[in-house]
């Protein structure tokens, strides 16, 4: 997880006027005003996820952005509402911090939607427990081998294939039934909830994480 911290830490480094948020308010408006505090864990939260989410390439350009929003834009923004809507200096901090999150929300969704089939084919896991994902015309194929082991002596191996759905980053498979979803990085398949001891003759459960 990229630090969340940054959005409160960028944002007390760089007071850039008079009307900025300074250490000093932060600390009051944390200690007064709810209202702030789940503003701000919002925010927090939103970044997360869009951390979580994003491509390298993606990360950089939104980080600089985002850089910005906590050095400058902020300030300005809270000193508008201050202005316009006649709001305290904490509800109108708070009230930033919730456009903003709704901003890094817009940005996740978008990065989660681009996902394309170029980017989870491939083979994830060991040499001994592995996924592999084939594109198959409009659909995917996924192979899922495991090594034996003291519950399932034997190697197990099955390829599912038919019709699936990708939404994001979740591969969905209508029958059996089951999930495969992509780290933002692309680096780590999970598949859930796929029945055991139903599909392929298999002993014990092929569910789990499986790691490039």
């Amino acid at each position: 997880m990229r630090a969340s911290m940054i959005l409160l830490g960028l944002t007390l480094l760089f007071p850039c006027h008079a009307f900025a948020l300074s250490n000093a308010d932060y600390e009051k408006f944390t200690q007064e005003s709810p209202a702030f505090v789940q503003a701000e864990e919002k925010l927090s939260a939103a970044w997360d996820a869009y951390s979580a989410a994003a491509s390298r390439e993606e990360f950089a350009v939104v980080i600089k952005e985002q850089r910005e929003w906590n050095k400058k834009k902020r300030d300005s923004e809270a000193a508008g509402l201050v202005k316009s809507a006649g709001l305290s200096r904490a509800d109108a901090y708070a009230r930033t911090a919730v456009e903003r999150a709704g901003v890094l929300d817009g940005y996740t969704k978008k990065s989660l939607s681009t996902v394309k089939h170029k980017d989870i084919a491939g083979t994830y896991g060991s040499k001994k427990d592995y996924v592999t994902v084939t594109r198959k015309g409009d659909a995917y194929a996924v192979r899922i081998h495991t090594a034996g082991g003291e519950k399932a002596p034997d190697d197990w191996e099955c390829q599912f294939e038919g019709e699936t759905n990708l939404e994001g980053n979740v591969l969905s498979f209508k029958e059996p039934a089951f999930t495969v979803t992509f780290s933002a990085n692309k680096s780590v398949a999970t598949v859930a909830d796929l029945p055991n001891n139903e599909v392929c003759g298999i002993r014990g459960t092929a569910n789990g994480n499986f790691r490039r």
